[in-house]
């Protein structure tokens, strides 16, 4: 079995970072969303994987390479157009040609290890099966009607919603769903729906199950997803991993990882916390659930729940930082209050 792994979207809900950043990349517990999703996969033995991209591609291709840092091969195909997720399958089709495949989107982290649903597809033959998850607000999401363990009806975010079983993002797709795509006409959004590619299918007749998620499902979309799911991933760490040089003044308690050539000096650090590469942090306080990327500078700050990506200068912030999304090569200085904050590449803010 080969994957697609949808990864063309410009990802507006989390602006300004992703001005200058595909959504994909943005790190969580350290490393890029979509490295996440490929290790899953290589789990699972699925080694061969097709990345669709669009939006800022030449950042992903340098990122990801050809995959060979996380177990995979990965070739990609350009969805020039933001022309919706079915229209972003079928980008794949030469790759994935007659054999079954998994798609994934491409900002989805899910808890479960996805073996069961494997398994299910494997054993049971369905012509396509569907993650799905019970959610609060199913208006919001594409919507699935079960008759036992069978799809009747999908429904793209309905006003009155059937079912509160969401699409989760996570589809095992046979080649019969390329003509069911072929023959799509757009929504009213202007987009090819998968949920409509779905719905073609079990208008054929076609056996179309559907596989309950028992674990979290992720979707991070929004700063406040993004964050969530750091949380989730960070308080999975455990014991130490040290290999950077901690002067004695500096105290640390719980899960800490701290990167090669970085320097620890008079600080105090509660995991779980992970520091990258040649960072220097001195007279700081680090918090629970708190990323500092590779080669950034902090001096005489407190940091809590927050991501802080590569290149960063911050300083002299007597409040705290806290719950916060600060993207690449961005200066702070002379803080007097605490703050939550945004930031894309680049900012700068500087106080008196």
């Amino acid at each position: 079995m080969k994957a697609l792994i949808l990864c063309a979207g410009k990802g507006t809900r989390l602006q300004p970072i992703t001005y200058s950043l595909p959504k994909h990349i943005i790190p969580i517990a350290n490393q890029p969303i979509v490295f996440h999703i490929i290790k899953k996969l290589v789990n699972l033995g699925i080694t061969e994987i097709g990345l669709i991209v669009g939006y800022k591609q030449k950042i992903i291709r340098e990122v990801v390479g050809d995959g060979s840092q996380l177990g995979a091969y990965v070739e990609y195909f350009v969805q020039e157009e933001p022309k919706g997720l079915a229209h972003a399958v079928k980008m794949g089709q030469e790759f994935v040609k007659s054999e079954p495949f998994m798609v994934f989107l491409g900002d989805n982290i899910f808890e479960d290890d996805l073996r069961n649903f494997v398994k299910r597809y494997e054993t049971e033959k369905p012509d396509s099966i569907v993650i799905l998850k019970e959610v609060d607000e199913p208006e919001r999401f594409g919507i699935a009607v079960l008759e036992g363990d069978k799809l009747v009806k999908v429904v793209e975010k309905p006003k009155h919603p059937q079912s509160n079983l969401a699409i989760a993002g996570v589809y095992i797709f046979d080649e019969k769903v390329f003509p069911a795509i072929d023959s799509l006409k757009p929504s009213w959004r202007g987009e090819y729906e998968i949920t409509d590619a779905i719905q073609g299918l079990i208008d054929q007749n076609l056996i179309v199950k559907g596989e309950i998620l028992e674990g979290k499902w992720l979707d991070t979309g929004k700063p406040k997803d993004i964050l969530d799911a750091n949380q989730y991933l960070m308080n999975k760490l455990k014991g130490w991993y040290i290999r950077g040089d901690i002067d004695k003044e500096s105290k640390l308690e719980n899960s800490v990882y701290i990167g090669t050539d970085s320097k620890i000096e008079n600080c105090e650090i509660t995991g779980p916390v992970v520091i990258g590469q040649r960072c220097v942090i001195s007279n700081s306080t680090l918090y629970p659930n708190t990323c500092i990327g590779n080669e950034c500078k902090i001096t005489n700050t407190s940091i809590a729940n927050s991501i802080v990506m590569k290149k960063c200068l911050i300083s002299n912030v007597k409040g705290k930082i806290l719950d916060s999304l600060i993207g690449e090569n961005v200066t702070i200085s002379n803080i007097k209050n605490s703050c939550s904050l945004l930031l894309g590449n680049n900012d700068i803010i500087k106080g008196e």
